[in-house]
């Protein structure tokens, strides 16, 4: 079915449905008249549309199931699907084959060059490893000297808080210091 074919039908369900706009009625009323595979159409949509809205309304006819059945019968019986042919079997084998080797001989040279280049993989580990720790320590030694300080700050604001005009009031807490997550 064309494209054009297609949306002729379903202007004629939406103008069954009354949802068609009012300006495209009157042409495609006369196009129904004229073709007569869109009259059809009409019927066909107007016994859908009245078997759905009514359902029990409509009996099939007597014959009904006999032409089912006919129609059935004249339909090719497939009993099993085609088997693949020997020769492409065998090229399939062939393929899995090559494919298996080829990952085989990639795994060889993978492992032989890992293990010819070990001792500098190595060196270069241990290198990283002994930079990130020296990296760490300093971090660790300004961090300590930060608390530290801190705490002095802490102390001292502590000791000249009743010296600034505040001792009347007692400190909730007389000493404060903060402690990495150690």
């Amino acid at each position: 079915m064309q494209d054009k074919d297609r949306e002729l039908r379903m202007r004629i369900s939406l103008l069954l449905d009354s949802e068609l706009d009012g300006r495209d009625n009157p042409r495609l009323i006369d196009r129904l008249e004229e073709d007569e595979s869109l009259k059809e159409a009409w019927a066909r949509y107007n016994l859908v549309g009245d078997v759905m809205r009514g359902p029990g309304r409509y009996v099939a006819s007597r014959d009904f199931a006999a032409k089912v059945s006919a129609a059935i019968a004249e339909e090719p019986t497939v009993l099993a699907p085609k088997t693949a042919s020997h020769k492409s079997t065998a090229r399939r084998r062939a393929a899995n084959l090559a494919l298996a080797a080829s990952l085989a001989a990639v795994a060889v040279l993978v492992g032989r060059s890992l293990n010819d280049h070990a001792e500098a993989l190595q060196t270069a580990a241990t290198q990283r490893q002994s930079a990130s720790e020296l990296a760490l320590n300093a971090t660790e030694g300004l961090e300590n000297q930060a608390e530290a300080q801190f705490n002095d700050y802490l102390t001292m604001h502590n000791e000249t808080a009743y010296m600034a005009g505040s001792a009347g009031v007692m400190p909730y807490v007389r000493l404060a210091g903060i402690r990495a997550g150690r």
